[in-house]
């Protein structure tokens, strides 16, 4: 599924949502609508045909209380008051026919008896006939049964205008429920879709990320697979494609350089041969100048034999070879032979050595070449790195805490400490100590920072072991770097006994 798609479906989730309750609120007030309409149409309609016809009667009353007050005053105003009732009387008439069958019948039935009323008065004797006692009283009864029918009108309309708006009120509440049902439905869902997108995109994404930085750091080993949209996808892909380049470039190069630094080595061997004839006198006796430059050339011979072997040594260990275990060796023997190694680079350089072994040791099965020349390494490292006078300590010790970043189990471990006194390393390049060839000038002295193959050499090797070599986080001058090698733990699969070499061993008489 495409981005596109995915985005298309999570939006079209949360649109469903938010439509869902726009409908329902909508569906409310239509509701609401209608019961207002429904009291205004059906009910004050009818109230005002009532209050019309209630009105009409009234006016028939109030006509007959005043013309019984004109009468008693004079008796002879009875033709005028008659003509005074006959407006009231024409239009309670004309209601009566217009809504009759539609008024109740309390106000309809006393609204007719004041329409016979009327008529009987101003048919003729006016006054006598307002005056006339029974009459009178019927007018009473008319007037409580008038009042009373109204009354009842509007307790009926209060009531269903209470009933209504208890609808109105249980509606409103209702699709307040809705909405909040809605919302919540609307935060979950956008929780769930923030959810499913970051698991669906951005977690390959940083997998791709995370995939891509090991690439960049030289780790070709293949690139894990990942999910998510087909452009996640096929940018995995690309990049699996790229990481399987750069995998074939550096074998190629590994290639090369094995080819190479063994082709070096037969010119090489001969001439420190040829150089430490002539140095014995051999060949001749040499004078003093002469033999200065034997010296020197037997040095700088010294030298290349080193980064011959350090190839060498990078090819077997990259290319995944077997081990070559020694059965019953002693550590602190490798250790010495590699701190001898160096002495003499380090009394050129005014450098003091010094070697501080703790605790008995029990043979081992090891790789003591390997192990000589890592440590040899992190000698050189140390001793470039310092000034005249300077110290380069070494410490083993026996533990049972493995290096950082490993679990905790029963292993034991030789830890090997190379402590120099020199200016330390610089926080901005400690990430990239055990990077092959990379190289950074130290301190302000003119001493060459070497080829950057000491470091991830040695990491190459003692990992080959089952082994970590790391910087130490110490406070104080110069620079700690650790070494730990497990005395009882199986080698990796990468280097078990039952994997194939590539090509040839290489001759270790060179280191």
């Amino acid at each position: 599924m495409r981005l596109v798609q995915r985005l298309l479906i999570s939006h079209a989730l949360l649109t469903a949502l938010l439509l869902g309750a726009a409908a329902f609120a909508v569906v409310a007030l239509v509701r609401m609508t209608n019961l207002l309409t429904e009291i205004r149409e059906e009910h004050l309609g009818q109230v005002k045909e009532e209050e019309a016809v209630h009105q009409a009667a009234w006016s028939i009353e109030v006509a007959a209380r005043h013309a019984i007050l004109r009468c008693e005053r004079d008796p002879t105003v009875g033709p005028e008051m008659a003509a005074s009732m006959k407006a009231p009387l024409q239009q309670l008439e004309s209601l009566l026919a217009m809504h009759g069958d539609a008024i109740q019948p309390n106000i309809r039935n006393t609204a007719e008896d004041y329409l016979t009323y009327a008529r009987y008065v101003i048919e003729e004797n006016t006054c006598a006939r307002l005056f006339d006692p029974a009459l009178r009283e019927k007018r009473l009864t008319w007037d409580e049964n008038l009042t009373d029918a109204w009354i009842a009108i509007v307790h009926s309309l209060h009531k269903d205008v209470l009933q209504r708006e208890s609808e109105a009120y249980g509606i409103g509440a209702t699709a307040i429920c809705v909405g909040l049902v809605f919302g919540a439905l609307a935060v979950f869902s956008a929780w769930g879709v923030a959810r499913w997108m970051a698991r669906g995109v951005t977690r390959p994404l940083e997998l791709l990320a995370r995939e891509a930085r090991q690439v960049g750091q030289g780790n070709t080993k293949s690139i894990a697979q990942v999910g998510g949209p087909l452009e996640v996808q096929e940018l995995a892909t690309e990049l699996e494609r790229t990481r399987a380049r750069l995998a074939e470039i550096d074998q190629l190069k590994d290639a090369f350089v094995a080819s190479v630094s063994h082709d070096l080595r037969t010119p090489l061997t001969r001439l420190r041969a040829a150089l430490g004839l002539m140095a014995d006198g051999t060949t001749g006796p040499l004078n003093e100048q002469q033999r200065r430059v034997v010296e020197l050339a037997r040095s700088a011979c010294e030298r290349e034999i080193r980064l011959v072997s350090a190839l060498l040594d990078m090819s077997r260990v990259k290319s995944g070879r077997v081990l070559r275990r020694e059965a019953g060796c002693q550590l602190d023997d490798v250790l010495r032979r590699a701190m001898e190694d160096m002495r003499a680079e380090a009394e050129a350089a005014g450098i003091q050595l010094e070697l501080e072994t703790g605790g008995a040791m029990s043979p081992a099965s090891l790789d003591a070449a390997l192990i000589e020349r890592a440590v040899a390494n992190l000698l050189g490292n140390a001793i470039r790195v310092s000034s005249r006078g300077q110290r380069v300590r070494m410490v083993r010790t026996l533990t049972q805490e493995g290096p950082p970043g490993h679990a905790a189990s029963e292993t034991c471990w030789a830890r090997v400490v190379v402590r120099d006194e020199g200016p330390g390393v610089r926080p901005e390049i400690r990430d990239r100590l055990f990077e092959h060839f990379f190289t950074s000038p130290v301190g302000g002295g003119t001493t060459s920072p070497g080829i950057g193959l000491g470091l991830p050499l040695a990491r190459e090797m003692m990992r080959a072991h089952g082994g970590e070599v790391a910087l130490l986080d110490e406070p104080g001058p110069g620079a700690a770097f650790a070494v730990w090698i497990p005395l009882d733990r199986p080698t990796p699969p990468r280097y078990a006994s039952e994997a194939t070499p590539s090509a040839p061993q290489p001759d270790r008489s060179l280191a």
